[in-house]
């Protein structure tokens, strides 16, 4: 990576394409209120500060660590809903959270110390604005056809984070050159499957069970590095971590 927004725009851009091929598949809908639009052009500034902050945290950290610091969105929601929408303080969600703040605390456990990294701390900030994000978010997805929300959430953070950033598409172009082409769009490619399927699973499902299988991710992760990387000493440390990550999500959802 050279230009992290750079990237990001490509990623962005390039699920967005993705999206579009989608959009038959799921039913033709669109809102018809000017305040939906309205919130989801907030959601979609936000979500352009998220993902130029996911990039480069992504850069920076394991994908197992990664994936297990997302869970830290579930904590953020917990607090800003209990005080700006004053929901009642529930003590298994309080455990629950809990259990995941120490489960990453643990992540940045080294030599009887705790170490954070510019990536940690950018990932913890945009797991906080995520949290906002779908505070401010009241199920406005279930009013568009889902391809299409997609479409518009990456769509149009890339041309935010193009405008603020003064960019040119002569430099998008040029920072696509210094990759290779074809992993720089299955990735956009998978991220807009996940996108997607995430919001159909969520409609579709019990939120408990589809809470839970996200939160196995980190554990997929560890086991994928661990076939790469051999090292069986991170491997269970993030095994432990994934399992306490878990159990803190199940015991936060058992009372949504």
């Amino acid at each position: 990576m050279k230009n992290a927004s750079l990237l990001t725009i490509l990623l962005e851009f390039f699920t967005a394409i993705f999206a579009i091929i989608l959009i038959p598949l799921f039913e033709l809908k669109l809102p018809t209120d000017m305040t939906t639009y309205i919130i989801l052009l907030a959601i979609s500034i936000i979500y352009a500060i998220t993902d130029r902050l996911n990039i480069e945290a992504r850069y920076g950290l394991d994908p197992s660590i990664f994936s297990m610091l997302k869970q830290m969105s579930t904590v953020f929601i917990i607090i800003l809903s209990v005080i700006f929408m004053k929901e009642k303080v529930v003590l298994t969600k309080i455990i629950g959270a809990t259990i995941i703040i120490i489960a990453n605390l643990l992540l940045t456990w080294d030599k009887n110390k705790l170490k954070m990294n510019k990536y940690f701390i950018m990932s913890l900030v945009s797991n906080f604005l995520f949290a906002i994000l779908m505070i401010i978010n009241i199920n406005i997805s279930s009013k568009f056809n889902i391809a299409f929300y997609t479409f518009l959430t990456a769509c149009i953070p890339s041309l935010v984070i193009k405008t603020m950033g003064r960019y040119k598409w002569k430099d998008v172009k040029k920072e696509f050159n210094l990759y290779n082409k074809r992993l720089c769009l299955l990735s956009a490619f998978f991220w807009c499957i996940m996108l997607n399927s995430s919001i159909k699973a969520y409609e579709l499902g019990n939120i408990i069970i589809v809470a839970s299988l996200f939160a196995l991710t980190p554990l997929f992760n560890s086991l994928v590095e661990f076939i790469w990387n051999k090292n069986k000493k991170e491997l269970l440390k993030k095994v432990i971590v994934s399992i306490l990550v878990l159990i803190g999500v199940i015991m936060i959802k058992s009372n949504s």
